[in-house]
């Protein structure tokens, strides 16, 4: 009688963060990411100083929107952390996060050309902050779907489906802007305000995303045995 042995694997098991760690991270970065697209009004600023309002006081305020940046990255660390290792999602994820970041740099160098080409720079500057904000969002939804084919939960699925549709919306809408920004058409202003209330959407159903892995049970991510026995399957 033959017997089967067990295939024996050196090493450990990185420690992933517990469920009410990640979740709290996630909680936390969502109220910047929000508000930092309102507060202050840097795309109200930023349509006054490319309709050359640049007396204007509120033209002040034209500036990338760094509190939603903040956010973002906070968001970042949660979502990684959440979906480390888990294959092509996570990968995806670190991709997207990092290509944020840099367009948000990328946004702030911009910003300062601005009075050598007011077309050419602000509608720049508006493209990498745009894109930031899609990737930022990106990072989200590949979270939400890794969570969503972990759990099969349809709701957690629903969620990353309208992520996906109002991210790719918003994504066109700002790309409109851009354009007739660098045409100079004063048009571009009511494209970048609907771009930010889609963005603010989108954000809004990641943060619910955040709440279905919040309250689902199926996912055991709270660590009740030692790290090194902890599976993902």
């Amino acid at each position: 009688m033959s017997i089967t042995l067990k295939q024996q694997i050196t090493g450990s098991i990185e420690p992933r963060w517990p469920k009410k760690k990640v979740v709290k991270w996630l909680e936390w970065g969502a109220v910047p990411a929000i508000l930092g697209l309102w507060l202050p009004d840097w795309s109200g600023a930023y349509i006054q100083l490319l309709l050359g309002s640049t007396g204007s006081s509120s033209s002040l305020l034209a500036f990338p929107p760094v509190i939603t940046f903040i956010g973002a990255v906070i968001l970042f660390i949660g979502c990684t952390e959440g979906i480390k290792d888990m294959g092509w999602h996570y990968k995806a994820a670190l991709w997207s996060s990092w290509i944020a970041i840099a367009l948000a740099g990328l946004s702030f160098v911009f910003h300062f050309l601005i009075p050598q080409d007011t077309a050419l720079f602000g509608a720049l500057t508006i493209l990498s902050i745009g894109l930031a904000a899609f990737f930022a969002t990106g990072v989200l939804w590949l979270t939400i779907i890794k969570v969503a084919e972990i759990s099969a939960e349809t709701r957690t699925t629903i969620t990353g489906y309208i992520i996906l549709v109002i991210g790719s919306i918003a994504l066109l809408s700002g790309a409109i802007s851009v354009v007739l920004i660098y045409f100079q058409q004063p048009l571009f202003a009511y494209f970048l305000r609907l771009t930010i209330v889609l963005f603010t959407v989108a954000f809004a159903f990641c943060r619910y995303g955040v709440y279905c892995y919040k309250t689902q049970q199926s996912i055991g991510a709270g660590f009740t045995t030692p790290p090194d026995e902890q599976f993902w399957i």
